[in-house]
């Protein structure tokens, strides 16, 4: 029978609730329907036992929702590629006036659904996610990834000059958004492909000296994520790195000490970003030594992310 926090058992009453509603064409005269589907959101999450809740908790029940009412739309209804996307904008809309965070999972994933159906389509989200990614709420501007996973996934050739182009925005909720949306997921398996990712290091590499923390984490955390599948290709970007910043390789680099503030901020993103492989993957310890020197093997502190000075 399946569990009823299954993914077929959330479709499943889902597509029983799309059925139940006769007023879907009037989605943009009212928010109503949208009532309907944040009641149904938090039905379905109250059905989740509260031991699953942690894996299966509102963006889980979101993502199913989101596809199985996208379908029934599309299929169904036969709503327009426009009423579809005026659909999502409009249970944003909806989401203004509410406190809940499930029915923006659920519009953020319904446009997600859309691009992956229809990625010719990429560039018409484009400024509604540049809106959500500089949201003061950290969930909304994290949710702001999902339509370019979609874009990624689809449509690399649209979606890759975009993210390079916002390397450049002043906001850094921008150019953080750019390095957490490349990082290599498994449903975008490109990503992990060192044939393939070229285009992607080099975005990276335009945000190797980001005067943003925020940024310089999310560019270390994706770099880090990238030596588990493709470590003699890291390493040779951080070598490049180092020969076009003109930094010479010593035992004590991984100070920073005597560094102009760009060389810091490139040598703090290849700590962060080289930590994974420096604790799992021995095999390359000579060859960062080489890179980072030998206090960042002998005293680097991964937790804390920092060189921690020796006793």
């Amino acid at each position: 029978m399946g569990s009823v926090a299954s993914a077929s058992k959330i479709k499943e009453r889902t597509r029983k609730f799309c059925q139940s509603l006769s007023n879907w064409e009037t989605f943009n005269d009212s928010f109503t329907i949208f009532i309907k589907i944040d009641t149904h959101l938090q039905n379905e999450y109250r059905i989740i036992p509260e031991k699953q809740r942690i894996g299966k908790g509102h963006v889980y029940i979101a993502r199913y929702i989101a596809k199985e009412i996208y379908y029934f739309l599309n299929a169904t209804i036969h709503l327009s590629h426009k009423n579809l996307l005026l659909f999502a904008q409009r249970c944003l809309e909806y989401k203004n006036q509410t406190e809940t965070l499930t029915i923006f999972y659920f519009a953020i994933i319904f446009v997600a659904e859309h691009i992956e159906k229809n990625p010719e389509k990429f560039k018409e989200i484009i400024a509604m996610i540049k809106t959500l990614a500089n949201k003061e709420d950290w969930r909304i501007r994290e949710g702001a990834i999902y339509p370019i996973i979609s874009g990624l996934k689809k449509a690399p050739d649209l979606a890759l000059p975009i993210l390079s182009e916002w390397c450049e925005d002043e906001k850094e909720n921008i150019r953080r958004l750019v390095a957490e949306s490349l990082r290599p997921k498994a449903e975008v398996k490109w990503l992990r492909d060192p044939k393939k990712n070229d285009e992607v290091l080099v975005i990276l590499s335009k945000l190797r000296k980001d005067s943003s923390l925020y940024v310089r984490k999310a560019v270390g955390n994706n770099i880090k994520d990238l030596t588990k599948y493709m470590p003699e290709k890291m390493l040779q970007l951080m070598e490049e790195w180092l020969k076009d910043s003109n930094i010479i390789v010593h035992d004590t680099l991984a100070t920073e000490a005597g560094l102009s503030t760009d060389q810091k901020r490139m040598i703090s993103i290849m700590k962060h970003g080289m930590r994974w492989m420096k604790n799992k993957n021995p095999k390359y310890h000579q060859r960062l030594e080489k890179i980072l020197g030998k206090y960042y093997l002998l005293y680097f502190d991964e937790k804390k992310n920092r060189l921690a000075k020796p006793k």
